[in-house]
């Protein structure tokens, strides 16, 4: 199957996604020294830039997620299919939580059903194949403190800020 890439803007850096027969693979966001177009190589080789309507679409709904819009994007169009269950349900029970809301990791595993595995949560989100979508910069330390994104930490403070403006 041929794989497409999208480039978008953020303002901490372009992401990109990688896409397919109207399905999103995966969302690649920058961070400090690593551009998303290089992460998305690294992880599925050569594909191509082209656009088509569902790409212009998709795009244009990330860049509007990356500057804190309330935005609707179908689940629908995200491919799950390298995902376990647990990291479904997983990713699924943040989709529950609140914009301009925080969770600790451990609530979101008891949210998930999975009391006590707040480690493996945040092994889950280290990999979140949807960042932006599912919001996994919404999730914090138990201490409060901000804790790790995959778009780097100045991307999460600022997703953080945009949600309750």
């Amino acid at each position: 199957m041929m794989l497409n890439c999208k480039v978008f803007r953020t303002p901490c850096g372009d992401g990109c996604f990688v896409w397919g027969k109207e399905a999103v693979y995966r969302v690649f966001l920058s961070s400090p020294g690593v551009s998303a177009e290089l992460k998305a190589g690294r992880e599925f080789g050569s594909v191509d830039r082209v656009g088509s309507s569902f790409a212009g679409d998709v795009s244009e709904k990330l860049a509007a997620l990356a500057i804190g819009a309330s935005v609707d994007v179908p689940l629908n169009i995200l491919d799950f299919g390298s995902t376990s269950s647990f990291s479904r349900k997983v990713l699924l029970a943040l989709m529950e939580v609140e914009r301009g809301t925080t969770v600790s990791y451990g609530e979101l595993a008891e949210k998930a059903g999975f009391p006590g595995a707040a480690r493996a949560v945040g092994s889950v989100l280290a990999s979140n194949p949807f960042p932006l979508v599912i919001p996994c910069h919404r999730v914090v330390r138990s201490d409060g403190s901000s804790g790790s994104y995959q778009g780097g930490i100045v991307m999460k403070k600022y997703l953080l800020e945009a949600e309750v403006e």
